[in-house]
């Protein structure tokens, strides 16, 4: 009689311990990180890449093996088998350059394992800071504009367009 009380008192245990549990779906994230200006035998270890699903509260942070190559399971919220996650190139031990567009990929489904998401373009950056091209010119950090001021008033007083409002010079 004692032994069938442990059972069903084991059996109430589990039932209540598993039935607070909720199954998430987590997917397989695999992908590469790659230099533009490295050495062949550059070691990528220590860089970080940020992987973030919509709908998902947590992000998740992976680190680059030697190679490059990271991997992470990745909880997702894939009720209707939409994936909308992205991975973004964080950063490492040194200062990294990136573009825009090697910065941040889209997460998509591998070609060989339908189970395993892989980055749609490239995560790349550069050790040293990239040289502008033409187009880069006008939008660099630090670009100097001109500001045309409107020609001082009389009397060596500021035109009353600066004021919002008529100051008072002095009150008796």
């Amino acid at each position: 009689m004692a032994n069938q009380a442990a059972v069903a008192a084991f059996f109430l245990f589990a039932l209540a311990v598993f039935s607070n549990f909720e199954l998430s779906a987590s997917s397989l994230v695999s992908g590469k990180v790659s230099c533009l200006d490295c050495h062949r035998d550059f070691d990528f270890s220590g860089i970080k890449v940020l992987l973030k699903c919509d709908g998902e509260k947590k992000q998740i942070t992976a680190m680059a093996a030697s190679d490059g190559s990271f991997r992470s399971a990745l909880p997702t919220a894939d009720k209707k088998g939409s994936i909308n996650c992205l991975a973004k190139l964080l950063g490492g031990p040194e200062q990294l350059y990136a573009h825009k567009h090697h910065l941040v990929s889209e997460l998509v489904k591998s070609k060989h394992d339908s189970k395993v998401l892989t980055t749609s373009n490239p995560l790349a950056f550069s050790l040293s800071c990239p040289k502008p091209t033409r187009d880069d010119v006008g939008n660099m950090i630090g670009d100097s504009k001109t500001i045309n001021f409107p020609g001082a008033g009389g009397f060596g007083f500021p035109p009353a367009s600066f004021f919002p409002f008529l100051p008072i010079i002095g009150i008796p």
